[in-house]
């Protein structure tokens, strides 16, 4: 089959993790896959081998025309100066199949998937009415409002069940993601759960390749690290409050972030000075994944602190499975898919999501215990490499596409 793979971000591709992972293994099942995205300011229009099996077709989109049709997609959610883009993508690829990463553009390529005969496959990284609620928590009164009339909640709910109705698969990162489609009316069957599990294949980083620099940087100080983007739901906030109560009970107390932009790296450096914990706090910008990796290795403890949201429950980081493989302790917040994970594999520790106390109090546990959360990473790895492994997920995926070909023909 020829799969068409919509993704429509700002960051074009590559890079992104699960997309090329999914577009690897479907190319390896002899699938052809032609990823197509919006041009960035480094790659131009046109068709670009990513590998074998594997093209990527770029286009530049215009910006909107107007106020009115910004305003005008925020409720149809249909871009309709991007309408044409998706058109040229079909039209030029024409695919036997298209694969929507993400749903805000989902009800868009609907619209020129079905005069074309085109089956469907949703795929939902995130539960995004419930991320956009999550991530206008933290602003003011008027600009949350204004969020909360332009992404509405309950209207993008309704056109996430109208689209869904009309896709032949829909794929979630983990069982918790898809309880709500429940209500949808949407069949169990048409469900299909491909995490953001990793294994030796896909993220392969063992300690001798860190960087030394970075290593022999932390070798005296008992480091925890965040990796990743910065948002209200991430927990962010926790942890620092954590921090400055950990601090006072662990020797030589060091938490990094490593990831944020400029922007909120300004806020952590600021949250942290109000704390009095900037002797302690580090922020590291963008990085490598080399050096991040490398930032995992010399941690003592890798965290997912994810705040208390009804998106939070919903999804998973690909970068508790990456901790998993580079064989390091973890704290997780409790959050749904995260908690059930680590208490099932035994492979981390567990504090209550928004509780900096608690933060603190399994942080001093782990420092006090750290032959048993060296234990617990153990399990992890063994975990990530076995029953977690993304091999398990890539044949769920090529079982669908398997599915959809046999009813093709």
């Amino acid at each position: 089959m020829h799969i068409a793979m919509i993704h429509l971000s700002n960051n074009g591709f590559p890079p992104d993790i699960r997309i090329a992972k999914e577009a690897r293994v479907l190319a390896a099942a002899g699938h052809n896959v032609t990823v197509c995205t919006k041009t960035t300011p480094t790659t131009t229009t046109g068709f670009d081998s990513f590998e074998p099996g594997i093209n990527i077709l770029r286009a530049d989109v215009s910006p909107p025309p107007s106020w009115f049709q910004r305003r005008k997609a925020n409720f149809s959610l249909r871009e309709s100066w991007i309408k044409p883009v998706v058109e040229h993508f079909l039209d030029t690829c024409k695919p036997d199949v298209v694969h929507v990463h993400d749903f805000p553009y989902l009800p868009l390529v609907l619209d020129c998937t079905q005069p074309r005969g085109l089956p469907v496959v949703a795929d939902f990284h995130e539960n995004m009415p419930a991320a956009k609620r999550a991530w206008r928590s933290n602003l003011s009164t008027y600009r949350r409002l204004k969020a909360s009339i332009l992404f509405n909640y309950t209207l993008w709910q309704w056109h996430e069940k109208q689209a869904l109705h009309k896709c032949e698969r829909v794929i979630v990162v983990v069982p918790e993601g898809a309880e709500r489609f429940a209500k949808y009316g949407i069949s169990p069957d048409k469900v299909v759960l491909v995490s953001n599990t990793e294994d030796k294949t896909t993220f392969n980083f063992p300690q001798e390749n860190a960087s030394q620099e970075i290593l022999d940087r932390y070798k005296d100080k008992w480091m925890v690290s965040y990796i990743g983007g910065i948002g209200p739901h991430r927990g962010w906030d926790t942890a620092l409050e954590g921090a400055a109560l950990a601090t006072k009970r662990i020797p030589n107390f060091a938490l990094t972030f490593v990831g944020a932009g400029e922007e909120n790296a300004k806020m952590l450096r600021d949250r942290a000075e109000l704390l009095g914990i900037s002797d302690i706090v580090e922020i590291i910008l963008w990085q490598p994944f080399d050096k991040v990796n490398s930032y995992i290795h010399a941690s003592r403890v890798c965290l997912v602190p994810h705040n208390d949201f009804e998106h939070t429950h919903t999804t998973v980081p690909h970068k508790l499975f990456q901790y998993m493989v580079c064989k390091k302790p973890i704290l997780v917040s409790d959050c749904r898919p995260l908690k059930r994970i680590v208490e099932e594999t035994d492979s981390g520790f567990v504090f209550r999501a928004n509780d900096p106390a608690d933060f603190s109090n399994q942080l001093a546990f782990i420092h006090a215990n750290e032959e048993l959360a060296h234990s617990k990473a153990e399990n992890g790895y063994k975990a990530a490499l076995g029953p977690l492994a993304w091999k398990h997920d890539a044949n769920r995926l090529v079982t669908l596409y398997k599915e959809l070909d046999g009813q093709a023909s």
